[in-house]
């Protein structure tokens, strides 16, 4: 059966089983380390239960606004408009735009604003003996009109978004959690753990930080085994044999790619089975989900393994392993970087590596619900495309319509001229 044997040759692999070491590590390092012991119930009568994201108006404003001040000065935006970061530079005409905005809230003209020197960013710094101090920035005297309602204040920061191009500090997906953080009251701990116990069942939201480790690593590793299996056949010469073969390459390329999904679960789904297991130890006597982590697993981790197989499988038919490699490559550095802006909160329809890093923030991680729908959605559909473009390019290879791409590079040609 031809499932069997493409599953046979991936399992056999030694680029499956660096894979499979991989993820077990990751669990083992990651997961199993952070769930040594059960959460327990806050305690009244601490001085710090962390932060929380409330929408204080008095808090909001002047902080939302200095930092616009700031990065106006600095010349460059941080945003997120598609779950990448993007570092951008207003043109002429943007900034006088947004020059009006900032003094429409701050009390700074655009004149005071372009001739003013001696700008410093502020910021948390080290000093020469290790000390963590905040420096306040340098920037113009703000003076916020008291007639500035907070309605009319939320749209000047939807313009500013806007003339920033979306997906800023300032839009109203990211405001709140930007500029109104405050300390976390014993009550504010309390609902929160309450949730976690009653509303997520616990094992919920340990499935969202187990997706979170692993789907890290999850979006680029795979790429490897794909690569490794098509660069099998090339050196065994098995692909002239299928060339000559009656069966289609539509049904033999889907084939291939379902193999290497099935075989590259094996390790996921013992880590699901045994991170299950863990939760479940660590919360004896609760009312759990015990289903919740495979649900999570497969939803939000089996599409990283298909758009990264599917990269790995349609840049290697088009070019080489070492293309598909480097672009998958490429692709998920870009995303790891996108969520250094926070590693909750910031999941996009097109963020390839999603991120919630907490057993807690559940309102926050259901308030994109919608966004992981489409996200986890999208990457499902676009990889069975690009398998089923790899199908149809391999059947023109097939037919002898395509022999060789004007930009194809051989990885072995590649690996002899860099030792030479």
């Amino acid at each position: 059966m031809l499932f069997l044997k493409e599953c046979k040759k991936v399992l056999f692999s030694l680029t499956f089983f660096v894979y499979f070491i991989t993820v077990l590590a990751i669990y083992l390092t990651q997961f199993q380390y952070d769930g040594r012991e059960a959460l327990e119930r806050p305690v009244p009568g601490y001085n710090d239960y962390g932060m929380v994201a409330k929408e204080i108006p008095e808090i909001m404003m002047p902080a939302a606004v200095e930092s616009l001040v700031c990065e106006y000065l600095s010349g460059s935006f941080t945003a997120y408009p598609y779950g990448f970061v993007k570092y951008v530079k207003l043109t002429e005409n943007k900034k006088m735009q947004l020059a009006k905005i900032i003094s429409e809230v701050s009390g700074i003209t655009a004149q005071e604003l372009d001739s003013f020197e001696g700008f410093e960013q502020g910021g948390y710094y080290m000093d020469e003996n290790g000390y963590l101090f905040y420096q306040e920035p340098v920037i113009p005297k703000i003076t916020m009109p008291e007639n500035l309602t907070y309605e009319h204040f939320r749209e000047l920061m939807k313009e500013a978004d806007r003339i920033i191009g979306g997906g800023s500090k300032y839009s109203d997906e990211f405001i709140v959690g930007n500029f109104s953080l405050v300390p976390k009251t014993y009550e504010d701990a309390l609902a929160e753990y309450e949730q976690f116990i009653n509303e997520d069942k616990i094992t919920t939201a340990y499935a969202r930080l187990y997706c979170d480790y692993l789907g890290i690593d999850l979006a680029i590793l795979p790429v490897f085994v794909a690569v490794a299996l098509a660069n099998l056949d090339k050196r065994s010469r098995m692909e002239q044999l299928a060339y000559a073969r009656k069966i289609s390459s539509t049904k033999l390329i889907f084939t291939r790619f379902f193999a290497l999904i099935s075989v590259m679960m094996i390790p996921v789904v013992l880590t699901t089975v045994l991170a299950g297991n863990l939760v479940n130890n660590l919360y004896p006597g609760y009312a759990v989900d015990s289903f919740a982590i495979y649900r999570y697993m497969i939803g939000w981790l089996v599409p990283n393994i298909m758009v990264a197989s599917a990269v790995g499988m349609l840049l290697t038919e088009i070019s080489s392993g070492l293309l598909a490699i480097f672009a998958q490559g490429a692709w998920w550095l870009t995303s790891i970087f996108a969520a250094t802006g926070g590693l909750t909160g910031r999941i996009g329809r097109f963020t390839l590596v999603m991120r919630h890093n907490n057993l807690m923030k559940r309102d926050v991680f259901y308030a994109q619900w919608e966004n992981v729908v489409f996200n986890r959605t999208f990457y499902t559909v676009i990889s069975i495309a690009g398998v089923a473009l790899t199908a149809l390019i391999y059947e023109q290879k097939r037919r002898g319509r395509i022999n060789g791409l004007p930009f194809q590079i051989d990885l072995q040609n590649f690996k002899r001229q860099s030792k030479a």
